[in-house]
């Protein structure tokens, strides 16, 4: 099964342990963020799809919505395609999000989870991102906060594991320290957004509304 999923490779490896760690126990949190963000009907963008759980949560029992994940990860891709099974109104993408393909004004929705600590090019990505939503669109950026409490039920857990220290032990390997998710935050501010910045659950969010 791995060999039919994986090239040969140390990241590849890497990017299967995570669907098998974090992809699994994070699932109660990509299921409350679907809910939250609430989209049930038009497009909506998932960037750094990982293993695609936010897409296919958000598309579960919404036909009218069209789900679309992108990943500058192959094996990733391989991963969300095996993950969504059969649901027709998903779709993964491999793809750099520095260049997305879809034209302008396309989602309704752009949606990014614990994926902005990879970003080489922020500021690139983040003019794409403004470019594909619509007018009136919202752009939802979510960074694990490693500070903060995990709140009941956003880990799925088989008997004790995984314990809070375990998660948060990891959440403080990857993720944007304050400082980054404060950079962050000036960057969106600088296009034409209006920006609210909260917590959802055990994440900083930036929630960014485009204006034109």
């Amino acid at each position: 099964m791995i060999e039919k999923l994986l090239p040969e490779g140390p990241v590849s490896l890497r990017h299967y342990a995570y669907d098998l760690g974090p992809g699994r126990y994070y699932q109660p949190a990509y299921r409350f963020i679907a809910q939250e963000i609430g989209a049930g009907a038009g497009a909506l963008l998932d960037v750094g799809c990982g293993p695609g759980w936010l897409a296919i949560h958000a598309a579960q029992g919404q036909p009218e919505l069209d789900c679309i994940g992108i990943d500058s990860s192959e094996t990733m891709i391989k991963l969300a395609n095996r993950n969504k099974s059969r649901r027709l109104n998903v779709t993964f993408r491999h793809m750099d999000a520095r260049e997305i393909v879809y034209p302008k004004d396309t989602f309704d929705n752009v949606v990014s989870i614990q994926s902005m600590h990879h970003w080489e090019e922020p500021e690139a990505i983040l003019a794409e991102l403004h470019r594909v939503l619509k007018v009136g669109g919202r752009l939802w950026l979510y960074a694990a906060d490693p500070d903060a409490d995990l709140p009941e039920g956003w880990i799925q857990r088989k008997g004790p594991w995984p314990p809070d220290a375990y998660v948060k032990g990891m959440i403080r390997r990857y993720t944007l320290d304050a400082a980054g998710f404060q950079a962050m935050v000036d960057r969106v501010s600088k296009l034409d957004w209006d920006v609210t910045v909260d917590t959802h659950g055990f994440f900083r969010r930036i929630v960014a509304e485009k204006q034109s």
